[in-house]
């Protein structure tokens, strides 16, 4: 457990040729870096399972980033080394933002992170196609009151707000982790992530 709170805490968690010069963003780099703070388990139960974006289900260490560009087309993007590289596949229009998001827990292959953010197009992303809809986390989503996080999750105060929950595995442990950022009492941006790290036998 002290390894992935280092993993949280440092990195967070943390097919086409990779774009030289792409730069992680928004929302993205929010969920993928340190704007939140996971250091402390503050759910009882994960509370986010399959997450469906148009009629692709997204399920998170398992669904890989191929699928996510089969299902939707896109350029795959990757900055950092390390640690600290992620790889993604982004996409935008009007009104919202999606990122589907890797890193070296992932093998830089398996979506480890998926964030939405409201507002205009972002021009470091591909536009959005007709089939990919604003994620369904099952949770409260882009435009959710603080007071729906409130009834979701027992408390919610701020424009930053982190919720984690940790579950035992077979031979890992998994944290689940949720980052929102509130803008005028509206949730203008989330990102759900997980993480699994091996148990001792």
């Amino acid at each position: 457990m002290r390894h992935l709170l280092a993993v949280l805490a440092c990195t967070l968690l943390l097919g086409s040729a990779p774009a030289s010069a792409a730069s992680l963003n928004g929302m993205g780099q929010a969920i993928f870096g340190n704007a939140f703070n996971f250091s402390k388990t503050n759910l009882e139960k994960t509370p986010v399972g399959a997450i469906q974006v148009g009629k692709l289900k997204v399920v998170l260490q398992t669904t890989k980033l191929k699928d996510v560009q089969k299902a939707f087309g896109g350029t795959l993007q990757r900055d950092g080394d390390g640690s600290a590289r992620a790889d993604w596949l982004c996409y935008s229009a009007e009104g919202s933002t999606v990122w589907f998001i890797s890193n070296a827990l992932g093998g830089f292959e398996f979506v480890m992170m998926v964030a939405a953010e409201a507002g205009k197009p972002n021009k470091a992303c591909d536009p959005a196609p007709a089939e990919l809809t604003t994620p369904n986390f099952g949770i409260p989503g882009l435009g959710a009151a603080t007071a729906d996080l409130k009834a979701a999750f027992g408390a919610a105060s701020g424009s930053k707000i982190s919720y984690r929950a940790d579950r035992a595995g077979g031979y890992s442990n998994v944290a689940q982790y949720i980052g929102y950022m509130l803008k005028g009492g509206k949730v203008a941006g989330i990102g759900v992530g997980e993480t699994s790290v091996p148990t001792e036998h």
